[in-house]
């Protein structure tokens, strides 16, 4: 469902354009600790000050914390209340929640999936529930639209979950663990809360909310070390949000500014936590969003500064003396013989894991191969940030996303496009950094897509090595892009990750936000 939890793996967004005089208000809820079996969580405490240290550089002043055991469902419906009175038409009002999330059998013949889902919080013990110890989305649902006239903008972000992930093979223990409260959360029942006019309201989205889910309804919410495998712990949406607000392309613009205004509008920032979250989980979590037509180029966040360059190379472990022997040369790595290490290579078998437990790449025996496979990785991260897929959408199938395709099987590849009339380009790059280039072929034309809503069908292929994370890149241009498919022929078949990467920035660039993006994974193995 989606109501003001909006399915707890959801967070709500809503922004609408303010007066100068408006202000920024906050609340900001993180719970860490959990009474057993409910596993206690890393992330959160570094999640909520991160936000904190964003809201203070956007000059929020009005900002309220709660923490563990003073997160009660008591204490945050007051605060909300209180925010409610504080606030002034057109005033941002934020609602901040980093915690476990679950999922309970309802007794509310409208919730269309027969559950409800809820906020878990510090004290809460399923064999037992408290009611001052879980929020369940319906009473949340009634006292945003009670304590808050639709003239005040409302933030909500939920970096929680509720449900399933997806079923790839995993290969090693994964650095990442997920937000949800117990295995089978779905079988809780849950005790009736007390007595409150303010959590009834009518049904329906209030007209002053947007949607931004943590991930999908069928998947968790992770947190783990990010960006590296040594750092310290944290959400996947919150840590999208800051990137979304600081990374840069090549040129010095903002990656999530899609049209090239010089502005982040809330659509651009909707689609750039969509793809950001999905790519830093391997595509085991993406954000799920609804933004009404009246929001989507309001304007929310002034971007933040740019990140320094990143000048720590990436950290590789050994399996094997074969690697180890190899991993002593020189290379866009660092041989680290203990710790957690970004990447995990045996050359003796071929195979690189990844911090988060995938397999990304196979039949590597070679370091200029592993060389192949660290630049493919940093380039997919980088136009991950530019990627703009509620108007480019690359669809793999026939197996859902982030399931394994192995050797021989058939893939179907489709892209989708809204809008004008474009020119499609698609190539993939392989595990370990191969550019093989997938559309326009011979016999394909020009590669015109018609305006409207448009698909184009690529021709079916088999997965095939190298094997590993392949990742589909789609460019939609308003002219046909004769310098970017030039250079991809010219490197097709070839480690080349990076002139591919720049070649797609440059057609971004020089069609002026007329362009659009998009990305697709694929996992493949023997």
């Amino acid at each position: 469902m989606r109501r003001a939890i909006a399915g707890l793996a959801a967070a709500a967004l809503v922004w609408i354009a303010a007066p100068a005089t408006a202000e920024i208000r906050a609340l900001v809820v993180a719970v860490s600790q959990y009474t057993a079996p409910i596993p206690s969580l890393e992330g959160t405490p570094n999640d909520a000050a991160a936000l904190m240290a964003l809201l203070k550089g956007e000059g929020a002043t009005d900002v309220v914390s709660l923490r563990d055991g003073q997160a009660t469902r008591a204490n945050i419906r007051g605060a909300l209340e209180a925010l409610g009175k504080r606030a002034k038409p057109g005033d941002w009002v934020i609602f901040y929640f980093a915690g476990h999330g679950a999922q309970a059998r309802s007794a509310d013949p409208s919730e269309t999936d027969g559950m409800d889902e809820f906020l878990v919080l510090g004290g809460f013990k399923a064999a037992n529930p408290d009611p001052q110890q879980f929020i369940v989305d319906d009473d949340l649902h009634g006292w945003l639209v009670n304590f808050f006239p639709t003239t005040v903008n409302l933030l909500q972000i939920a970096d929680a979950c509720h449900s399933g992930t997806m079923n790839r093979s995993i290969t090693v223990k994964s650095a990442f663990k997920a937000r949800q409260a117990m295995p089978n959360a779905m079988a809780i029942p849950l005790p009736p809360g007390p007595p409150d006019p303010a959590a009834v309201a009518p049904a329906g989205d209030p007209p002053n909310l947007v949607y931004v889910g943590a991930a999908q309804d069928n998947q968790f919410a992770l947190e783990g070390p990010l960006p590296r495998g040594d750092s310290p712990s944290r959400g996947l949406l919150t840590y999208a949000l800051e990137g979304t607000l600081k990374d840069r392309r090549p040129n010095g613009h903002l990656a999530a500014d899609l049209d090239d205004d010089g502005k982040l509008s809330l659509a651009e920032l909707a689609a750039s936590l969509e793809t950001r979250t999905r790519e830093l989980s391997s595509t085991q979590q993406w954000a799920s969003t609804f933004v009404p037509a009246r929001n989507e180029r309001s304007v929310v966040f002034q971007p933040l500064k740019a990140p320094p360059p990143q000048d720590r190379p990436i950290e590789v472990k050994a399996a094997d003396q074969e690697a180890a022997d190899l991993l002593g040369g020189k290379g866009p790595w660092a041989s680290i013989p203990r710790g957690v290490p970004d990447l995990t290579w045996s050359a003796k078998e071929g195979w690189v894991t990844d911090s988060r437990g995938d397999r990304v790449a196979e039949n590597l025996t070679s370091a200029e191969a592993l060389a192949g496979v660290i630049v493919k990785r940093r380039v997919i991260g980088e136009l991950a940030g530019s990627a703009n897929e509620r108007q480019l959408k690359v669809d793999i199938g026939p197996r859902p996303r982030g399931q394994l395709y192995k050797s021989g099987e058939n893939v179907d590849l489709a892209v989708t496009h809204k809008g004008a009339a474009v020119y499609l380009t698609a190539f993939n790059l392989a595990g370990d950094g191969t550019v093989q280039m997938l559309y326009p072929l011979d016999g394909d034309g020009d590669g015109r897509m018609a305006a409207g809503e448009a698909r184009t069908v690529m021709a079916r292929t088999r997965a095939a090595p190298p094997f590993g994370v392949d990742n589909v890149v789609a460019v939609a241009t308003p002219a046909a892009p004769t310098a970017l498919r030039a250079a991809l022929n010219r490197i097709n078949g070839k480690r080349e990750a990076e002139i591919a990467a720049g070649a797609v920035h440059d057609a971004l660039d020089q069609a002026h936000g007329q362009a659009a993006m998009a990305l697709g994974e694929l996992y493949t193995g023997p």
